[in-house]
């Protein structure tokens, strides 16, 4: 699973923060040589035990954390260009406002997502939404009450605006941070499935409300994103499959 936050330009990459073009490069990649999967898929493998679609290639899911504008503008785009489904977890206080996260409080204009923008991105079906609590606070910093108003109101707030049945079942933890109240919280709210920060593959054998994320940093070239998704047999087919592709190359230009 790979999590991502910021794609664009005019900020310095790094953990939360891609640029376009390597971000392009990144799906295209993803497009060509992993299964690209929804997470609604992973929510059904995790609650139900329904199989995940096969596939011979390392299999994928895209997730993108808190709500921010350049999902629409930046990130959108490239996932319609080659075809691909991904998550989108709202921090709700802040959708449609023209609040800002502490970081980002020096940019200029409207910073996070409208729910007509969000909207038009779920009318595609390739692009699910959930919570990602209201004010996107340190949930260990909050009592049990606390806690599950800032999870309920959100999951309410994604149900109410976007129609989204799966904000009732998926769940991304603020800052990857949790603890016991938190996960308790999880199973009263009947949540099947939570996201962490937590870096790894999942297995299908871990705790479906700590699944694991792997950071898509802003400052891996291609060949070190794709060494950090694939393991060992995968990298080697990579290979064999860009052989492959230069033979065909050469062979098409003689004649028989």
């Amino acid at each position: 699973m790979l999590m991502y936050h910021r794609v664009r330009d005019d900020l310095p990459p790094g953990p939360l923060i891609i640029g376009v073009k390597a971000f392009r490069e990144q799906m295209k990649y993803l497009k060509r040589h992993c299964h690209v999967i929804s997470i609604k898929h992973m929510c059904a493998y995790y609650a139900d035990g329904l199989p995940i679609p096969g596939s011979r290639r390392p299999q994928v899911v895209i997730t993108f954390d808190d709500g921010y504008r350049d999902t629409y503008t930046h990130a959108f785009p490239v996932l319609k260009e080659f075809g691909l489904e991904a998550a989108v977890f709202l921090a709700t206080d802040f959708i449609g406002t023209d609040r800002k996260m502490a970081t980002y409080s020096h940019l200029t204009g409207t910073d996070m997502l409208s729910w007509q923008e969000a909207g038009a991105m779920q009318a595609t079906g390739h692009i699910t939404f959930a919570a990602h609590t209201a004010s996107h606070p340190h949930l260990p910093q909050l009592d049990y009450a606390q806690q599950k108003k800032e999870i309920a109101s959100s999951i309410k707030a994604v149900e109410e605006h976007l129609s989204e049945k799966t904000a009732l079942s998926i769940f991304c933890y603020p800052y990857g941070q949790y603890n016991q109240d938190s996960l308790d919280l999880m199973r009263e709210l009947g949540i099947k499935i939570a996201l962490t920060v937590r870096d790894g593959f999942n297995t299908g054998k871990e705790n479906p409300h700590e699944i694991k994320r792997i950071c898509a940093d802003g400052t891996f070239t291609l060949a070190e994103f794709m060494r950090r998704l694939n393991p060992l047999p995968h990298w080697l087919q990579w290979r064999i499959d860009m052989l492959k592709d230069y033979q065909k190359k050469i062979f098409s230009g003689r004649r028989v």
